[in-house]
């Protein structure tokens, strides 16, 4: 039947040379394809030759210094759509780096998981098939109704690692952070060597130390703590006990002069939080110590939230007053915390001792777990995009003795001045793949960016499924070496 063994392989803007790569691995030409925007900015899509009852193959990669990931994720839906009413047999999206993959869950309220959303949009445009590279979790594969092969860049970089490392056997594979552990592990038993993990701990720190100081400028303004506080975090800040004389509402500035510079240290920490639907007056004793940090209802009362966004304090403003009045939400010794009052002297300790904290997790940032004294430490990593995060973990092993400092990417999203940045790195060479196009970047870093080619693993999976044969041999180290 006409078409039944023909690939037509088509591209966008997004990364035309890595599409002609694939087809002349493939020994095809690329199917002519215009994508262009007209004036008011909507994109157009004109194929130039028959698709009736082919099998095609559209690679489109999501983020390009040709275009922004929007552009790319559109251009490719629509292309996808117009073969789909050209009556194609099958299409298979080709998406060497995946768009919004850092979007894949819920990671605070009301926040989008926006990869979901991507799975739908190109499910519903028109793709049967899926093909990308190195998701940043492979979850997301779940995302769609229909099969998606993730391929895996591993077989490439442990080659390269053999054949560009001279003292690759005293090499010890290092994660940036925790998330990318297993990824780490994968490569340092593929290549039988040991593998080291860092620890990034400031977000938790501040977090930490952010609610202890909001909820301590609570209490000091008087107001009461919601009962799902619970009595661990209770004993852990040092709050004062329910024995606390109750806060005199006539004095709003006598609590102010008991503690001295501890807390006005904690409260100029505040000063960058978000001011959300209103709060008290600027001129009342909560105000002044939570700065921005408030947030009121239309009944007049007001609360302070945490980054989760869970209730840490609440009560009530009386307008024409210079004070805050406690509000009775939840009193009582249930709570393990005094609702009103003023702060006992372990309470300031608690202040002192969140702001040590906080200077800690600053001066800790990354925390080290493996020995690294003397051995080439190799970063691997599913992304890089500002590269501050590399930055760090460079430092960090080479203050940790590492002989020497490489950075496996598979996608190297470089964007603003990573490239700066990277020609300060403590670091001899970062390696990305071609998934994403940095040919000029490359030239501008003054040979501490490599690009290795993944065009072969990309035409050996098209041929693959275009045959029906298996894809999963591309995972192994023998499929690597043998595209």
């Amino acid at each position: 039947m006409p078409g039944v063994n023909s690939i037509k392989l088509l591209t966008g803007n997004s990364h035309p040379q890595l599409a002609q790569l694939v087809a002349q691995r493939l020994g095809i030409e690329l199917t002519p394809c215009i994508v262009k925007k007209f004036a008011d900015q909507c994109i157009d899509v004109r194929i130039g030759s028959s698709v009736r009852d082919e099998d095609v193959f559209v690679l489109q990669t999501g983020y390009s210094a040709y275009t922004d990931p929007n552009d790319a994720l559109m251009e490719l839906c629509i292309i996808i759509s117009a073969c789909k009413t050209a009556s194609a047999r099958r299409i298979t999206a080709v998406i060497p780096s995946f768009p919004y993959s850092r979007h894949d869950k819920k990671d605070k309220s009301r926040a989008p998981i926006t990869a979901k959303l991507v799975a739908n949009m190109i499910t519903v445009a028109g793709a049967d098939h899926v093909i990308t590279m190195d998701l940043h979790a492979s979850q997301i594969q779940g995302f769609f109704d229909i099969p998606v092969d993730n391929l895996s860049s591993e077989p490439s970089v442990a080659r390269w690692i053999r054949t560009r490392v001279e003292d690759w056997r005293n090499c010890i594979i290092v994660s940036p952070d925790a998330g990318g552990a297993k990824r780490a592990t994968a490569l340092a038993d593929l290549l039988g060597v040991d593998f080291a993990l860092i620890n990034r701990n400031r977000k938790r720190a501040q977090n930490k130390r952010i609610r202890e100081a909001r909820t301590q400028a609570a209490l000091q303004a008087g107001g009461t703590l919601p009962s799902a506080m619970s009595s661990t975090d209770d004993l852990r800040s040092g709050f004062a006990t329910p024995s606390a004389p109750p806060h005199d509402a006539s004095h709003p500035e006598g609590s102010h002069s008991q503690q001295g510079g501890s807390l006005r240290s904690v409260n100029d920490r505040l000063s960058n939080l978000r001011m959300e639907g209103g709060g008290p007056s600027p001129r009342s004793p909560l105000y002044s110590l939570i700065g921005n940090g408030v947030q009121a209802n239309e009944s007049g009362e007001f609360f302070i939230t945490d980054e989760d966004g869970h209730r840490v304090f609440s009560g009530g403003a009386h307008a024409g007053h210079g004070h805050a009045h406690a509000h009775t939400q939840s009193q009582g010794p249930s709570n393990g915390v005094a609702g009103q009052g003023q702060l006992s002297p372990a309470s300031f300790a608690a202040a002192e001792a969140a702001e040590s904290a906080l200077q800690e997790g600053e001066a800790k940032m990354e925390i080290l777990v493996g020995d690294v004294e003397g051995k080439v430490a190799i970063l691997v990593d599913d992304m890089v995009d500002t590269g501050r995060t590399l930055a760090l973990a460079a430092k960090t092993l080479r203050d940790a003795g590492a002989k020497e400092v490489y950075a496996h990417i598979s996608h190297g999203i470089l964007s603003g001045k990573a490239v700066e940045l990277l020609r300060k790195l403590e670091m001899k060479r970062l390696v990305v793949t071609n998934t994403i196009p940095n040919e000029e970047k490359a030239q501008d870093a003054n040979g501490r960016l490599e690009i290795m080619d993944v065009s072969a693993v990309m035409a050996e999976s098209i041929r693959r499924a275009h045959h029906g044969e298996s894809i999963a041999v591309l995972f192994e180290e023998q499929g690597g070496v043998m595209v």
